[in-house]
């Protein structure tokens, strides 16, 4: 665990002002992969709003974590809240990410609720039950990681988008879904194996704690992701008592998240309800 949190370690990215929406990637992304998908479309995040960008530990142009307790996702919230604290973002926060991101802002809001008052959940991934089940491969990802390092996953995986990702939004974003792998090429073979062997001991936090949080929350996922199944964006629609669900079937309701996850920000008030 960190024992000093030092904000120059993170490459941070604000733009804007107003209401503060702080984003968190998801595992082996970083604000760069996110720009080359082009999925998010950040250049049109409403400029009344602050937008807050960072590379989490070891992802990125971030400093690479000392254990693999720093790449624990309760960890990954104190420094979501910690970049937040330092940037002297307002003292109520929208918060939000895509896979490990989205746990990353769950956590944060169990720890701080006082300071949440929304949350954006992008692609949850596989959790509880279903997690326990697949817990034996991550190990396994750690061992290919000390063998090929983050250039030589990159190269395997673009080879086998068919098994990671949903057909149709291959399809849609043909001449840009390789930006994907651009965070997990600057990844060393170190840092990947602390994250895996992290991830088998992550998990999403218990449902019971996640079902007292009251802040309105945004969920986001898309059909015939394995690593992200859609059961778990149910589950957390169904937990979550202030929650609305977007499930996308096609390119065109992916395009339009920029979209939901602006208008969620711009109609949330100050009293953490939306209008």
């Amino acid at each position: 665990m960190t024992e000093q949190f030092n904000i120059n370690q993170f490459n941070c990215s604000i733009s804007g002002m107003g209401q503060t929406l702080i984003w968190a990637h998801g595992s082996t992304g970083s604000i760069q992969s996110e720009d080359a998908i082009g999925l998010y479309a950040w250049h049109r995040f409403p400029k009344k709003l602050q937008l807050i960008r960072y590379d989490a530990v070891g992802h990125g142009l971030s400093s690479a974590g000392k254990c693999v307790e720093d790449y624990l996702w309760p960890e990954l919230a104190n420094d979501m809240i910690s970049i937040a604290t330092h940037l002297s973002a307002p003292s109520e926060l929208i918060l939000g990410g895509q896979s490990m991101g989205s746990v990353t802002s769950l956590y944060a809001a169990l720890k701080y609720p006082e300071k949440v008052k929304g949350l954006i959940l992008m692609n949850p991934p596989t959790a509880w039950d279903a997690r326990a089940a697949q817990v034996d491969i991550y190990p396994k990802m750690a061992k290919a990681a000390r063998i090929f390092g983050g250039k030589g996953l990159a190269r395997i995986n673009a080879k086998h988008w068919d098994k990671m990702l949903p057909s149709w939004l291959i399809n849609g974003h043909e001449h840009s879904v390789l930006g994907m792998l651009d965070g997990l090429k600057l990844m060393t073979r170190q840092t990947l194996d602390r994250l895996f062997r992290a991830a088998a001991l992550n998990d999403l936090p218990n449902k019971q704690h996640i079902a007292t949080l009251t802040m309105p929350t945004l969920i986001l996922a898309w059909e015939g992701d394995k690593a992200h199944p859609i059961e778990t964006a149910i589950e957390l629609h169904k937990i979550l008592p202030h929650s609305t669900l977007h499930i996308a079937h096609s390119i065109d309701d992916v395009n339009e998240w920029p979209k939901l996850i602006s208008e969620f920000c711009l109609n949330n008030d100050n009293n953490g309800k939306e209008r």
